[in-house]
């Protein structure tokens, strides 16, 4: 079937936007954000991601305050999903104004967690460069993502306590990628099974200041 995307001139593949042009069944495009009072606390970690050739769309948060740490999970399938505007469980995700405003909600607090955030990008998007990795010729990561710091407005919900947010005082980071990443269940390792990568460094550190930012790769 079309999907409405479909009506707009963006096709990247003769194919309907609600199918990824890779079958690898590790295809995945997912958007992470972190929120903090400027004196680290509390802190909150979200996201959602959507998983085409599993099938699947999840979501999480999970928030610290003091000594205590609560975290809410959703995951279904993705039949009918809409991608304007993804949502599971207690989750829902708005792009208000692209590259520059999103609006994150949680309706989880049964589960001792819920907010209503709308993320404002402070400086523009930092679109990194693509990463490729191949183990033994096989494909392992092909991703793409961009990255960008901001202020936070809205409310938290911890356990009863509503939190008052406001951008003066809460600030975060937030990136969104797609591409194939390993997701879920790990596949039969076959010959890289007998050669193990030794692992590598990874640095990624956004950097925060008044007049401008600096996103270290």
């Amino acid at each position: 079937m079309p999907h409405p995307l479909d009506e707009y001139p963006i096709h990247q593949a003769p194919l309907s936007i609600a199918h990824v042009v890779s079958s690898d069944r590790n295809a995945y495009d997912r958007c992470y954000f972190n929120a903090h009072g400027r004196t680290g606390e509390p802190f909150l970690v979200c996201g959602l991601g959507l998983y085409p050739n599993l099938g699947v769309i999840d979501a999480y948060a999970t928030v610290r305050t003091g000594d205590r740490q609560v975290t809410v999970r959703a995951s279904d399938a993705l039949e009918d999903q809409d991608r304007l505007s993804p949502a599971v469980g207690p989750f829902r995700l708005e792009v208000l104004d692209p590259l520059e405003r999103i609006r994150f909600t949680c309706e989880g607090d049964e589960h001792g967690l819920g907010f209503d955030l709308t993320w404002q990008g402070s400086f523009p998007a930092v679109d990194e460069a693509p990463h490729v990795w191949r183990s033994n010729g096989k494909v392992v990561l092909d991703a793409q993502r961009f990255a960008q710091v901001g202020t936070w407005e809205g409310e938290l919900r911890i356990g009863g306590e509503v939190i008052d947010v406001r951008p003066d005082t809460w600030v975060g980071t937030r990136d969104r990628s797609w591409g194939i990443r390993p997701v879920g269940e790990p596949e039969p390792p076959a010959r890289a099974a007998a050669e193990p990568i030794e692992g590598f460094w990874w640095n990624y550190v956004p950097l925060r200041f008044d007049d401008f930012a600096i996103v270290v790769i």
